[in-house]
């Protein structure tokens, strides 16, 4: 392979910010360019994706923190995660496969080694935390829908012998590949009894990623060698309903998800793909790529526990991106954590990102709860994620939008009923929205993000 390297150069460095200053849509002399006249129009007729719901994450310690306040204040914060419209109405949530960073302790589903009949699998550590915050979340969403997938599989099944730490794969072998599939297996089919019944799993959460916390690095050959021979069948044969999804996918080391998607059995074996932490020019290509094949996300960006406005307005323009990329889902992370804010493990920023150690463990949440005093804190990105949820229904389908001067994603609710969604960073200012050919004039608030329902 031989490359040849061709440039243009310039004598000093340029910024973004500079490059920004001077874009076209900061520029007042194109033809019929109008900067001062917000105007937003909306198409019905062209129709995208449905939306599947919106929620967070459970986790062992997000219960630690809502089972130290009394009732009433704990049934206040249930009620407003997942209660009926106007609170926020949250339908669709993650579970961890065994632990997740979140967890109080590294732990899988069946921490026996040798045991490849999996006749020791338990789900009885998730009833000490896991299951109450689910089964309490049913109490005011009883058709609470989930997701779920495993952050590593037990130790004894990795190259590396433990669940945490890093530096271990799934060993690759038929014998670990057939104990990992009835491992998935069991787990759905333990949670059903429970009565949660798990809608779809995913492979691997982050299977690029050799994470100090509980991981598994996942190669794209592996993964569909496992999918599509193992893990398939195993559901096929039991007669489970339950999809299976690739991802969970990142697009910070590769493009993991396409790779998988190129082979066709992978392709037939799986519904769709979970991104977290994905360009959307690249979720786009693979819903272009495959059509018929969905994606969704999975994970919001964990930020580092300031829990601040700019956090919060990120975290809508990524909830933009996931819609306009053709996302059907989106998920919060940490929906509820402690004062302290503290992950189990921690985690390393960018050697880029210059932060203290104490914010290397921190990361946000909806809501923080002092276990002291029992304070309750809604967070801005609590904020954000309830406007979006108490005026986006089940089966509302994302529609044509657009608007030159701020952006936008527009949706269709089962009851007809129209939703704009949109961010006005500057002061309060006059527009008009058209819809189908019929304007009206609006005044939208100034430094809010905000909901437009017709």
């Amino acid at each position: 392979m031989k490359f040849i390297i061709d440039t243009t150069t310039f004598e000093a460095a340029v910024t973004r910010d500079e490059i920004r200053a001077v874009s076209w849509l900061n520029r007042l002399d194109q033809p019929n360019q109008n900067n001062n006249d917000l105007r937003i129009f909306v198409n019905t007729e062209h129709v995208f994706q449905e939306f599947e719901g919106m929620g967070g994450s459970f986790s062992e310690l997000g219960w630690l923190a809502l089972s130290s306040l009394p009732e009433s204040k704990r049934s206040e914060v249930l009620g407003n995660l997942f209660g009926a419209f106007p609170q926020s109405c949250f339908s669709f949530c993650r579970v961890p496969i065994g632990s997740s960073d979140f967890a109080t302790e590294a732990y899988s589903l069946n921490d026996n080694p040798g045991d490849y009949a999996m006749t020791e699998f338990s789900i009885d550590r998730d009833r000490k935390a896991l299951l109450p915050f689910i089964k309490s979340a049913q109490q005011f969403n009883p058709e609470l829908r989930f997701h779920a997938s495993p952050w590593s599989p037990p130790g004894w099944l990795k190259t590396s012998g433990k669940i945490d730490g890093g530096g271990g794969r799934l060993i690759d072998t038929p014998d670990a590949y057939r104990a990992y599939a009835a491992y998935f297996r069991k787990f759905v089919e333990g949670y059903a009894v429970e009565g949660v019944t798990i809608d779809r799993v995913f492979i691997q959460n982050e299977p690029d990623s050799d994470a100090s916390f509980p991981g598994c690095t996942m190669p794209p050959e592996q993964m569909v060698e496992f999918t599509v021979n193992y893990l398939e069948p195993a559901f096929r044969n039991a007669g489970l309903t339950t999809g299976i999804w690739g991802g969970t996918y990142r697009t910070i080391t590769g493009l993991q998800s396409h790779r998988c998607m190129s082979h066709e059995g992978f392709r037939n074996a799986v519904d769709g793909c979970g991104f977290q932490y994905g360009y959307p020019e690249h979720m786009a290509d693979l819903v272009r790529l495959y059509p018929g094949k969905k994606i969704m996300h999975t994970e919001s960006v964990c930020y580092n526990g300031q829990n601040s406005p700019p956090q919060a307005i990120a975290l809508f323009e990524s909830f933009l991106d996931c819609m306009c990329s053709g996302c059907s889902a989106y998920t919060y992370w940490n929906m509820v954590l402690n004062h302290t804010k503290r992950s189990t493990w921690g985690w390393t920023q960018n050697s880029l990102v210059t932060v203290d150690e104490a914010t290397q463990w921190t990361q946000n949440s909806l809501v923080t709860v002092d276990e002291a005093t029992h304070e309750v804190v809604y967070n801005p990105d609590f904020h954000v994620m309830n406007l979006i949820s108490k005026n986006l229904s089940l089966g509302a389908r994302r529609i044509e939008g657009f608007c030159f001067l701020a952006r936008v994603v527009a949706f269709q609710n089962p009851d007809a009923s129209i939703v704009v969604f949109l961010y006005n960073g500057g002061q309060a200012r006059t527009g008009t929205v058209e819809i189908n050919g019929q304007a009206e004039t609006i005044t939208l608030p100034g430094k809010s993000i905000i909901a437009l329902r017709f």
